[in-house]
């Protein structure tokens, strides 16, 4: 286990996180109170012995049993910019007066922010239904998380081969 910073509910906090292969790690976190049901894996990507790791993206599945849910459940949210953005940030601060940090910040001013959009993971859409599906079934449950993992994997291998 190793040290990242989890970007989750725009409340960044520190969680131990599994390595799971090459530079990835994982943070798998489940909540069952009551009728409030949530799952969440968040993906980070640096060496084990990195004191800070990059959140790339997290898959969540809530279900809070409210009947006006807006975000489509399961789904994604992709957080990997914030690498980018830190590793600017650092750079300006060993090298620049300010006129880089300045231009950084107005150039991030006229992009919005995506880490906050849940990407729809599986809409029913194609079947007339709706963008949310209840946690209500322990084998969905499980063959949701196998899929999730699996496809991540192969992803990850996929984009870094």
């Amino acid at each position: 286990m190793s040290s990242a910073i989890n970007h989750y509910k725009n409340t960044p906090r520190e969680v131990k996180v599994l390595h799971w292969f090459d530079d990835f790690s994982l943070f798998i976190e489940m909540q069952i109170l009551d009728n409030n049901k949530s799952i969440s894996i968040s993906v980070f990507q640096g060496e084990q012995n990195d004191n800070v790791k990059c959140q790339l993206l997290r898959a969540e599945w809530d279900d809070f049993g409210n009947p006006d849910e807006t975000h489509p459940q399961p789904h994604w949210h992709v957080t990997s910019n914030q690498a980018i953005e830190a590793t600017f940030e650092e750079y300006a601060e060993i090298t620049d007066d300010g006129g880089f940090i300045d231009t950084l910040k107005a150039e991030k001013s006229k992009i919005i922010n995506i880490n906050r959009i849940h990407f729809a993971m599986n809409g029913n859409w194609l079947n007339g239904g709706t963008h949310v599906y209840p946690i209500d079934d322990e084998t969905k449950t499980i063959n949701w998380l196998k899929g999730v993992l699996t496809h991540l994997r192969v992803q990850l291998l996929y984009v870094t081969k």
